[in-house]
């Protein structure tokens, strides 16, 4: 297999990812192999084609697979691709055994897929339709979808999916949902000083953590819907 020219170059490794007796290695330039822990030599390239350039690994314990999340040359590194492929088949060298995921899925920039680990979900979204879509990591099943524009950023918490929209004037709408089926259990908007930014929102465990430019730290405790202040 001839690898694209600038795939040949030696470059520096940027993710690592443990799963088994099995290390797999991520270099800059799109390059993924996998190494056995056993004999700390490599069993084979994860590039299953000359035009592949991986971008990101994910080891998911719920079925024992790696997905692989690549762009391709053919596709003008447009899109990303998202393909899961057993453990037991890469420690035998046989990385082509994958299976696609999310193929309905429209992935250009600034689409983006993102793995829930905790909770056990995969999170895509289509920056074509502003649609996120809930799929479960162990069957690849999708579970429900959130399609509106004006949602401009989601935050995941144990047995929760945070969605922040987008500022109006005072406030900043925020809604809570069941992870599992998209229920919504509580819907708010959060008052912020007018004339300051934001500078974060975000999701500790049940901790919802809003911040504005010079102003207290803000902490709701989500289950009970209770402020506090922090410095």
């Amino acid at each position: 297999m001839e690898l694209l020219p600038f795939m040949k170059k030696r470059s520096k490794v940027t993710e690592i990812v443990a799963a088994h007796d099995i290390v797999f290695a991520l270099a800059q330039s799109g390059v993924c192999a996998a190494y056995s822990r056993e004999t700390n030599r490599r069993i084979c390239f994860l590039n299953v084609t000359a035009d592949e350039v991986v971008r990101s690994l994910f080891f998911n314990k719920y079925n024992d697979s790696l997905i692989i999340v690549s762009v391709y040359a053919s596709d003008n590194f447009n899109s990303l691709k998202c393909r899961s492929t057993r453990i037991e088949c890469i420690k035998r060298g046989i990385a082509d055994a994958g299976f696609p995921l999310f193929e309905s899925e429209s992935l250009k920039w600034p689409g983006f897929v993102e793995f829930d680990d905790v909770n056990g979900k995969i999170v895509t979204y289509s920056a074509e339709d502003s649609t996120y879509k809930v799929f479960d990591m162990k069957s690849y099943t999708m579970l429900y979808s959130i399609s509106d524009k004006n949602v401009q950023e989601f935050k995941t918490g144990p047995g929760v999916l945070l969605l922040i929209f987008t500022r109006t004037g005072d406030h900043v709408p925020l809604k809570i949902l069941s992870i599992e089926d998209g229920s919504v259990l509580k819907s708010f908007n959060h008052i912020i000083h007018r004339n300051k930014k934001v500078d974060f929102i975000e999701l500790f465990n049940e901790k919802l953590l809003i911040k504005q430019e010079n102003e207290n730290l803000q902490i709701l405790d989500v289950r009970i819907f209770c402020y506090s202040l922090a410095l």
